[in-house]
């Protein structure tokens, strides 16, 4: 049996040493890919979320708008009918009470309007959106609307996507 050489010791535990690393760094690997696996998972089920979201947030707007619309034309169509037959009587004293009660009708949709806008999430998203759809960017729709970055993401992506 021949003895082996202080050089080929040295290879031998050279080449050990090396195959020792590579086993470790294939294992490191392997714990960052089920991170990123994991993480992709959270960002996939966050973009659903958002997505259910902002379909409920819209349909929720799209409801205010039209009880909106159909109120203040309501009320419209009320108030013409009065003036209408206030401008056939020759009552002038009628006449300014109806002015008077359209300008009271006026200041009540104000209020509706003031209400409808005092909600806060819908607030904070119809801001973000409006700033999106002015191109701001994602610190500055992060710094006014108190959103996180992925959020804002999903909300440009959205608006992307709309866009095409």
């Amino acid at each position: 049996m021949q003895e082996i050489s202080v050089i080929n010791m040295l290879l031998l535990s050279t080449s050990f040493l090396g195959l020792g690393i590579a086993i470790i760094a294939i294992q490191s690997n392997r714990k960052l890919s089920l991170r990123l696996n994991r993480a992709l998972e959270l960002i996939n089920s966050l973009h659903k979320y958002n997505e259910t979201h902002e379909t409920k947030l819209n349909a929720l707007e799209q409801n205010q708008v039209t009880l909106h619309e159909k109120n203040k034309q309501a009320l419209t169509s009320e108030l013409e009918g009065m003036l209408f037959t206030l401008k056939t009587s020759t009552s002038q004293a009628h006449a300014t009470d109806i002015e008077m009660i359209k300008i009271d009708v006026d200041k009540l949709m104000a209020q509706v309007d003031e209400l409808s806008q005092r909600d806060p999430a819908a607030k904070m998203y119809a801001r973000a959106h409006s700033l999106v759809e002015s191109g701001a960017t994602i610190n500055e729709i992060m710094d006014a609307c108190d959103l996180p970055q992925a959020e804002v993401e999903v909300l440009i992506g959205f608006q992307k996507k709309a866009r095409k």
